[in-house]
């Protein structure tokens, strides 16, 4: 390596002591809270309570398009399919939500899988 190259190393060298002395050391150590963990059962409650019976435009604007959908063997009573979500990670539900057709399609019931 001549002389140019370690300049270079020396240069990158400093740049990262810099930084380094830049970095406020309080926030480097404090502690990252602790995720809320919600039992599946208790989560299952929830978004039922929270969801049964709204459209599904309002969960798809809320919760964002489905990763899948899928029939209802047989169609279901009353005839639907199931939207389905990727995995929750504070209980590891996979979120499936039953929906009704009708006139509006409607949230019938949440699960938690």
């Amino acid at each position: 390596m001549g002389h140019r190259g370690a300049r270079m190393v020396a240069s990158g060298v400093l740049a990262l002591l810099a930084a380094a002395c830049a970095t406020d050391p309080r926030w480097a150590i404090a502690p990252q809270p602790e995720p809320v963990r919600v039992s599946r059962a208790a989560r299952e409650r929830q978004v039922n309570d929270a969801w049964q019976n709204h459209t599904m435009r309002e969960l798809v604007d809320d919760w964002g398009p489905p990763r899948q959908l899928l029939d209802i063997p047989g169609g279901g009573s009353p005839p639907g399919f199931v939207l389905v979500y990727p995995r929750d990670e504070g209980t590891g539900c996979i979120d499936a939500f039953a929906v009704m057709v009708g006139d509006v399609i409607r949230v019938r019931s949440y699960q938690c899988r």
